[in-house]
């Protein structure tokens, strides 16, 4: 192959290597997409078929199945316990950033050690504090647990949001009469909003995908998604179209919300090391 004029074949191996490696990692998700409209014995056809006669069985199969029910609880757990990560977690960070606390790294160490905390481990007590409370097998359950995980995330990532912000606004903004309140809602947050997205599709992933605590703690009116899609086995063996269908839809929101703060994502995620 020839070289283009007036570029570099360095650009030229560094573009390919850029497609090829997009490429790999999407070709897993093209898969599952191609085989949720695959009849069994298309899916299981040696070697793959990728050109075959299309089907929507799955997608119907799934979408009058329990499945969606379990579906609509992951969206609600997942959104209310990111609101509650997000807005306890931001607001706590500003404290550690802005206020002088006491030992403030022994507690942003104690806060990072919830977030390293084997899910495996604390199970049980969580089992045991919960049937003692007889939140066992609900949604209130689930939102406090995820919620307490994700704030020790959303405080150190926050935090570093709010150190980079100039104290300089801040003070000539309290000069100018505003509370600390306000100082916060309408001078400090405002930079920091690429932050927060970032933070929030972070804490939403997580929600959405937890299995293990769901698991244990549910058993009919909390199932999860992710607890859904192990229901798809049976004695029969899987049923692989309806399983990549169930997969496909579960995955949307994500998506759709990653799409919409996509701006936002991709400043967060450079926050910090520019200035």
């Amino acid at each position: 192959m020839s070289e283009r004029p007036g570029i570099p074949l360095k650009n030229v191996l560094i573009y390919a290597l850029i497609v090829a490696a997009t490429l790999v990692f999407l070709f897993p998700i093209f898969w599952l997409l191609l085989t949720t409209f695959k009849v069994r014995v298309d899916v299981f056809a040696i070697p793959p078929k990728f050109v075959f006669h299309p089907t929507l069985d799955n997608y119907k199969m799934v979408l009058h199945s329990p499945f969606m029910k379990y579906f609509a609880n992951s969206l609600i757990i997942a959104v209310v316990s990111t609101a509650f990560s997000v807005v306890l977690g931001t607001l706590t960070a500003y404290g550690f950033s802005r206020y002088p606390v006491r030992r403030s790294d022994n507690l942003l160490f104690w806060i990072l050690s919830l977030r390293m905390l084997p899910v495996i481990a604390v199970v049980v007590p969580f089992y045991i504090l919960f049937r003692t409370l007889n939140l066992l097998d609900t949604h209130l359950a689930l939102v406090l647990i995820y919620g307490i995980f994700n704030v020790a995330f959303t405080v150190w990532l926050m935090k570093g949001m709010f150190d980079e912000v100039p104290r300089e606004l801040e003070e000539a903004a309290m000069m100018d009469g505003y509370s600390p309140l306000h100082v916060f809602l309408q001078v400090s947050l405002p930079q920091v909003w690429a932050g927060v997205a970032t933070t929030a599709v972070f804490c939403l992933i997580q929600s959405l995908n937890e299995f293990l605590i769901a698991l244990i703690l549910t058993n009919q009116t909390a199932v999860t998604a992710p607890v859904g899609l192990a229901k798809f086995q049976s004695f029969f063996g899987i049923d692989w179209g309806q399983i990549t269908a169930a997969s496909s839809i579960f995955v949307m929101p994500i998506l759709i919300f990653t799409i919409f703060v996509r701006n936002y994502l991709i400043r967060g995620l450079s926050f910090g090391r520019m200035k």
